[in-house]
């Protein structure tokens, strides 16, 4: 198979306006992710009754739901549920006047939170429980505990899986093409329609996607370094 680099390259020029859609299709979740997942997080470290456990079944069958079929259900849900809803509420807006940007920043910001969660656990039952009980008889309260002993241990340990997380939201904002969504691959795809290079725009969709993953990894590591440097001084309050 002959492979066009012409097209490669015209592809590539037509995925790039479309970035800053994949970028904010992935640091938005990623926001709302940790602070929904953090919270989560500590719910079912701390055991609180009834939340705990009702957290705990909505993780595990969030777990076991693809990405894909969420934004189906959404994009369904919105388009049959939403117009009436506004009627119901006196709203002049229509569900054809919604950037379908916002319908995946949902759904992604569900499945972010939903590993996030998760990775928070993890992290803090790796914090021994002398750390909290050293707090304590010092006379710090809960909510400092948290915020000066536990959350700057907390960064170190989260932020390479973190970034593993924010790359899984960049590869999974390529599906939201199910939406009416154009992102880096669907633009890449646009060139094709015409002159059949499917495998060229994929290519040039791939490249994209490597280059985003690559300054992504190398921006963690720069602040996981730095971030220990601070740690081992002392710095960190």
């Amino acid at each position: 198979m002959k492979i066009d680099f012409t097209a490669i390259v015209t592809a590539f020029n037509a995925a790039i306006p479309y970035i800053p859609v994949t970028l904010r299709l992935a640091f938005v979740p990623l926001v709302i992710g940790t602070v929904i997942g953090l919270t989560i997080a500590f719910i079912r470290f701390y055991r609180l009754p009834i939340l705990a456990k009702f957290f705990s079944g909505i993780i595990t069958v969030g777990k076991g739901i693809p990405v894909v079929l969420s934004l189906i259900v959404a994009y369904l849900i919105f388009s049959d549920a939403f117009d009436q809803v506004s009627q119901a509420l006196g709203w002049s807006i229509q569900f054809k006047d919604i950037n379908r940007e916002y319908i995946a920043m949902f759904v992604l910001s569900l499945y972010a939170s939903i590993g996030l969660s998760e990775i928070f656990r993890g992290a803090l039952t790796s914090i021994p429980k002398d750390q909290w009980d050293a707090a304590a008889s010092i006379g710090l309260t809960q909510v400092q505990t948290i915020r000066r002993v536990i959350l700057p241990q907390l960064v170190p340990i989260v932020l390479p899986m973190m970034c593993s997380q924010l790359i899984s939201l960049i590869k999974a904002s390529a599906l939201v093409s199910l939406v009416s969504v154009v992102d880096v691959l669907n633009g890449a795809l646009i060139t094709s329609t015409t002159s059949y290079t499917f495998l060229e725009s994929y290519i040039a969709a791939a490249l994209i996607y490597w280059g985003l993953s690559i300054v992504i990894e190398q921006l963690s590591g720069f602040f996981e370094r730095r971030y220990a440097r601070k740690f081992v001084r002392g710095t960190l309050v």
